[in-house]
């Protein structure tokens, strides 16, 4: 199936980050520390958190706009020069002067990273989109990072989009979701569960589905691929594409970018499932924060089946 996703709006609501890479090369230590010393060649800025969400999105065709906060600092506007240049509407991202942007910054040596500085603050106050009611969009995206966008309840669900929650213990609105994507150590959190076998997935996915009354849980397992749970014991596992180097840096929100386009298209989990190991099969081939775009993913699925 050769899919195309330009006519689907979408929304990414969710906590907004850019990450920066500095990429030196070293050939001694530092006489102060036993640290390398670094000589910087290239230093650069990609978007980070929800707002990579968003370039997934805006990379597979679709209409984006995304919903989140930045400071009013200069990361911030790189931030938003950069989700412009890809064509995404930034009406609903609010900048608040006592706000620092998060940013995370990764440096790395002869290609080996060897430090990570985080630069970032917990939301506390209200923004001006926590009022929309976000009518006329076919897909929604939640992409809580536990950085206080979306750990209180302000959010509800419009009748007309099919809500994707890819979620940290913090979010406490999952009635409010329709599909919710966990990786096993959330699954662990949110379930109160232990995940050592097939059968505590299972499990665990049951108890969340009938307390939060989602459609499906789409456990995500790393290089073991994903399982996908619903309702009436609706059970399906898909594995994952070999990569023989993968980076994995990002995989998460290729798959839930994917995986909700795809089901907007054919209201169909497992296809969609389908589609997004294949997407994230070409991710997590290429280095750092990959997007892929939608006619690479359809190249890949003709050339490997």
């Amino acid at each position: 199936m050769i899919f195309n996703f330009q006519s689907i709006k979408v929304l990414v609501v969710g906590d907004l980050m850019i990450d920066n890479y500095i990429m030196g090369s070293s050939s001694r230590l530092s006489p102060e520390a036993p640290v390398p010393v670094i000589r910087p060649i290239s230093n650069y800025s990609i978007a980070g958190g929800a707002a990579n969400v968003a370039m997934n999105m805006s990379s597979l065709g679709a209409q984006v706009s995304c919903a989140g906060v930045i400071g009013d600092d200069s990361w911030g506007e790189k931030l938003l020069s950069i989700l412009n240049k890809k064509g995404i509407d930034i009406t609903y991202i609010d900048k608040i002067r006592s706000f620092k942007t998060t940013v995370k910054q990764r440096i790395y040596s002869n290609d080996k990273q060897i430090a990570r500085i985080d630069n970032e603050e917990i939301l506390e106050q209200k923004c001006s989109f926590m009022d929309k009611k976000f009518n006329n969009y076919d897909v929604i995206i939640l992409s809580d990072y536990n950085k206080g966008v979306l750990t209180t309840n302000w959010f509800q669900r419009p009748e007309s989009a099919t809500v994707f929650l890819d979620p940290k213990k913090s979010f406490i609105n999952f009635n409010q979701c329709d599909i919710i994507t966990p990786n096993l150590n959330e699954l662990k959190q949110l379930s109160g569960n232990n995940i050592i076998s097939e059968e505590d997935i299972k499990e665990s996915c049951k108890i969340i589905l009938k307390k939060y009354n989602l459609k499906y849980i789409i456990a995500k397992r790393g290089d073991e691929g994903i399982t996908i749970i619903g309702n009436n014991d609706y059970v399906k596992h898909l594995k994952a594409k070999f990569v023989e180097t993968p980076d994995v840096t990002g995989a998460g929100d290729t798959v839930i970018s994917s995986i909700s386009l795809a089901f907007a298209v054919t209201n169909d989990i497992e296809k969609s499932a389908e589609f997004a190991i294949n997407a994230s099969a070409l991710a997590v081939s290429k280095p750092g924060t990959a997007t892929v775009t939608i006619d690479e993913i359809n190249n890949y699925i003709n050339a490997n089946g």
